[in-house]
């Protein structure tokens, strides 16, 4: 187009702008010279590619407006998946043959202000899903990157159009349910340094499930080696056998043993790193039985560890999942393996006290000075993984946010501050209001469930603010919401029996949490009970009834969660985290100060 045309054409462009603005909005307008994904295609000579583009009928989407990543093959490459699939040229495929491929390759950026570079890869599924409604994964090997484990991108990288990027790669990508490997013939083609893991694999009884390829019924698989069991003084099946039988005493049958061992590492849906990195807890093949995770963030990547479990005041470590093994995020024809770095197993627990304090967010402990006397940090919705939020359009932008402060815990009695005893000095702060935060929801620690419902009574202990009703609900998958009874007011002081006849207010939903000193506005509230029919985590949802004063933000440092049958006013927490007892004198809390004499039984 000469330059007069395109000016012109631009100025008409202008005009009908003006007029049509005002009468209503309209979507702007961007003129580009960057070429379209199919062009660029022809410019790097990629004719095979582009001739199974045009027999599928989709030439025209990569030739249209929008946000497109394309994995396109190389000629070489589409000649070698044409002997593979024994066709003589490219025009023997078919319509749907050549459909099913380019919906493989090309990728639909929903978030049109986004795109899919290279440098936006993360070892593991990609944030997006091609047109085939599956992920494509992505490994970096040194320099390399490979698709999928079966094709490494080749230079030029990142070629942008104007319709998104092409990605030139050395291989035709094979989807899933076309690879001829299921998960069990995955299994069994391990190495034997997977020995054990396959006998007990045979033994079993799930060969057969894991190897069905049927559309749609897809199965995530968790492995180990020989030195995984090994740090367990596990090395064969009978010493495995014996193991399940102890955690699991109930269930005496060797093969049923195995089954739920095996069935406890497999989960019913396609569950790559990516979407660990973002869940809480999974159903296994076992009824009732999930796996948990949690994050931890290393220097050089978020480690995921499974059911990793807090007993009180210890921490029972997680088993961590092997980012970098070429075991982890292998896709199989009707799900994906993954290889841990330990042992895992049911285990029949008791059901026992929780006190979630609930600072305790990945990204916040993360912070380089995380629980330093100062340390501040704010954070939007979508910045907490396992905190999510939402707020009334308009809301000024520190009412959106969730607020992390930390004080200073105080080392001496003279520097104690009984209306700021919080527990390590931190606690979480927003405004729960209609007209701010309409609803947050956390997932809770690992919770002990049994089939018929362990009971917990839960208890919020926050500061006392202006006036907001919260009502609460507790969700678990596969279960109905339960609503808990009471709505609670931050804004009442702790009634006068608290200290004084701690059993009395205790019936009427009250009680101190912290345990140095007696104070009305540091509290803790009953907020009802739950009943929990499986072990995992779980969410718990706060939601305002009311609307409170205009900036007036809440003080939340704990939640806990205590079986309905255990003391519920004792242990309390001293501000440096640890349990106490009700045979402490205050002086022997800390801070520490010098206790009285007792002068009681001297002449």
């Amino acid at each position: 187009m000469k330059k007069e045309s395109l000016f012109a054409f631009v100025a008409t462009i202008a005009v009908m702008l003006a007029v049509s603005s005002c009468e209503k909005d309209v979507t702007e307008i961007v003129i580009s010279d960057d070429k379209q994904i199919d062009e660029l295609m022809e410019e790097q000579s990629l004719t095979s590619f582009l001739t199974i583009l045009d027999i599928s009928g989709l030439r025209s989407t990569v030739h249209a407006y929008g946000n497109y990543a394309l994995f396109a093959p190389t000629n070489e490459a589409v000649d070698m998946y044409l002997q593979q699939v024994n066709k003589a040229s490219v025009t023997a495929l078919t319509h749907e043959e050549a459909a099913t491929i380019v919906k493989y390759h090309l990728l639909n950026i929903s978030d049109k202000k986004d795109s899919l570079t290279t440098k936006d890869f993360v070892d593991g599924r990609m944030s997006y899903p091609n047109f085939a409604g599956t992920y494509l994964t992505t490994k970096q090997e040194g320099e390399d990157i490979r698709i999928n484990r079966q094709a490494y991108i080749e230079s030029p990288r990142d070629i942008k159009a104007s319709n998104g990027y092409l990605h030139i790669i050395d291989q035709v990508l094979t989807p899933p349910d076309t690879l001829t490997e299921s998960l069990t013939a995955r299994v069994r083609a391990l190495p034997e340094t997977f020995s054990l893991f396959k006998e007990a694999f045979e033994r079993s009884g799930l060969a057969d499930l894991l190897a069905t390829n049927k559309k749609g019924d897809w199965k995530t698989l968790f492995i180990q080696d020989n030195e995984a069991f090994a740090t367990e003084g596990i090395n064969t099946l009978n010493d495995l056998v014996t193991v399940l039988r102890a955690n699991t005493p109930a269930i005496e049958d060797e093969d049923s043993l195995l089954r739920n061992f095996i069935g406890y590492h497999a989960v019913p849906r396609l569950v790559y790193v990516a979407d660990l990195l973002a869940a809480s807890s999974l159903e296994t093949l076992v009824k009732n039985q999930v796996l948990t995770f949690s994050r931890e963030f290393a220097a050089t990547e978020t480690r995921i560890l499974l059911n990793e479990l807090k007993l009180g005041q210890t921490t029972e470590a997680g088993i961590p999942l092997d980012r970098s093994s070429v075991y982890t995020d292998w896709t199989c024809s009707n799900g994906v393996i993954h290889k841990l770095n330990g042992n895992i197993q049911i285990k029949i627990r008791s059901a026992y006290r929780i006190y979630w304090d609930i600072a305790e967010q990945p990204e916040i402990m993360a912070l380089r000075n995380f629980r330093k006397p100062g340390c501040a940090a704010d954070y939007n919705p979508g910045d907490l993984s396992e905190i999510t939020w939402e707020y009334k359009s308009g809301t000024p932008v520190a009412q959106q946010q969730i607020h992390y402060y930390c004080g200073t815990v105080p080392q001496t009695i003279s520097a104690f501050d009984e209306k700021f005893q919080y527990i390590y000095g931190d606690y979480l702060r927003l405004n729960l209001d209609l007209g701010a935060i309409r609803w947050m929801e956390m997932v809770t620690p690992v919770l002990i469930g049994s089939e018929t419902g362990t009971t917990y009574k839960v208890w919020i202990c926050y500061r006392r603010e202006l006036q907001c009703y919260v009502k609460t609900s507790f969700k678990q998958a596969g279960y109905d919401d339960q609503i808990l009874p009471y709505i609670f007011d931050m804004s009442l002081y702790a009634p006068n029996d608290i200290y004084n006849q701690p059993e009395v207010a205790e019936l009427d939903g009250w009680k101190m949490y912290n345990a140095k000193k007696y104070n009305s506005v540091v509290i803790s509230k009953l907020l009802g009970t739950i009943k929990v029919y499986t072990t995992g985590r779980h969410i718990l949802r706060l939601e305002p009834t009311t609307n409170r004063r205009v900036g007036q933000l809440g003080n939340i440092d704990m939640i806990q969660f205590i079986p309905i049958d255990e003391e519920q006013l004792w242990p309390r927490v001293d501000v440096k985290g640890n349990w106490v007892g009700p045979e402490l004198k205050a002086c022997e809390i800390w801070p520490l100060e010098e206790c009285p004499v007792d002068t009681t039984n001297i002449e």
